[in-house]
């Protein structure tokens, strides 16, 4: 794990400096949920908006994953120096999770605004929240890793992205339902279902990143 620290670190300093990724995707975030709210979306449909939306704006941010290093050459300095391609990967997506979570909980307090609902003190409701970004996160790092120098990248991402994270979403969005009922219910199958999807992606991205990199 040599370098992740410092990559993290890094990337989280690049974006609190340019300070514009952040809120463009908060703003998305709450114009697309209070459009939908005013539009006659019921509370049973806020689960749903909830996490396309964060699908939504996780895609925005991803597009900027990857644009420095490229924009700049970076990636070929980067493997010079020794980084390992899969410690790149993880810092990459650990930083690209602290964005889309912070926007996460931006859009969960929008929900109960623009929804008119309330969020219960379930336990099981910060484990969905968590493996649902981890796994749309897993996916969209390594997916914008692969787009990084393709000239299309800013259409191509979201066109691969949402389809390939739709059971990821719609595992969230059920769980999320179930959650915010007032009977409540079981996830256990969801959770499930998220952890191996974010798992899968990882294990993935840390065997073939070296090649994505390369190319």
């Amino acid at each position: 794990m040599s370098g992740f620290w410092a990559l993290l670190r890094k990337d989280l300093l690049v974006e609190s400096r340019a300070r514009d990724l952040l809120p463009s995707m908060a703003v998305l975030a709450l114009l697309l949920l209070a459009v939908t709210g005013a539009a006659g979306v019921g509370a049973p449909g806020a689960p749903a908006m909830l996490w396309v939306t964060v699908a939504v704006t996780c895609a925005l941010g991803l597009l900027r994953s990857f644009q420095q290093e490229t924009d700049r050459d970076q990636l070929h300095g980067l493997r010079l120096a020794g980084v390992d391609p899969a410690v790149l990967y993880l810092a990459k997506a650990a930083a690209n999770f602290v964005v889309v979570a912070t926007v996460e909980i931006i859009a969960l307090g929008a929900v109960t605004v623009f929804f008119g609902i309330s969020i219960p003190p379930r336990p099981a409701l910060p484990a969905v929240l968590l493996l649902g970004t981890s796994s749309l996160v897993a996916s969209g790092t390594l997916l914008g890793g692969m787009l990084a120098a393709s000239r299309m990248r800013e259409v191509l991402l979201p066109v691969l992205l949402l389809p390939l994270s739709a059971p990821a979403v719609i595992a969230a969005a059920g769980a999320t339902a179930r959650l915010l009922s007032p009977e409540g219910g079981s996830v256990a199958g969801e959770i499930g279902l998220l952890l191996a999807f974010t798992t899968l992606f990882v294990a993935v991205a840390v065997l073939v990143f070296e090649h994505v990199v390369e190319e």
